[in-house]
């Protein structure tokens, strides 16, 4: 009888646990005004113009032409990548500001017409902006785990916030 009712009370804790997962990734943008939403929207594709258009042609341009003797000199990459700290932190910043930009778009888009497209869309653009970062930057002067945590960083911490939420107060479906 005791093994019911832990079995009653575990699938009890896994459907308050799903429904507060699946309230992650789209938190209370129900419950945002529609004028209040489309600012939003708008603020948050602003900045992920800017901030892909900065990654893709970062500050200070890139090189021309190979320099002999100056491994950080390379034709195509950042020049910015020469000053290893500043572009580390360009780098994380820049990403950081990219990553939660989209996430926002994908909350405030949810439940609209054409949400897969946009979806798939945002993707592709995350997927080119990875690549033409990836190929600015010189071999051996990026630590790519720093920008990657900047990446994940806002999926992240909706995840876990969320998980969390339900053990401070009870989820509603409200």
């Amino acid at each position: 009888m005791a093994n019911n009712t832990s079995h009653v009370d575990s699938n009890s804790t896994s459907t308050s646990s799903g429904n507060c997962i699946k309230k992650w990734f789209f938190q209370d943008s129900s419950e945002l005004g529609s004028d209040y939403r489309d600012n939003m929207l708008l603020v948050a594709t602003l900045i992920v113009a800017v901030t892909f258009q900065t990654g893709i042609n970062p500050p200070g341009g890139t090189w021309q032409e190979p320099h002999e003797g100056d491994p950080r000199h390379q034709a195509g990459k950042a020049i910015l990548a020469g000053l290893t700290f500043p572009y580390h932190v360009f780098l994380v910043l820049n990403t950081l500001a990219f990553s939660m930009s989209t996430q926002l778009i994908l909350v405030l888009v949810y439940h609209k017409k054409l949400y897969f497209e946009v979806v798939v869309a945002t993707l592709s653009m995350v997927a080119t902006y990875v690549t033409a970062v990836w190929s600015l930057s010189p071999e051996n002067y990026v630590k790519f785990r720093y920008v990657s945590l900047a990446a994940l960083f806002p999926y992240l911490w909706r995840l876990s916030y969320q998980t969390v939420k339900p053990y401070r107060c009870p989820c509603s479906s409200s």
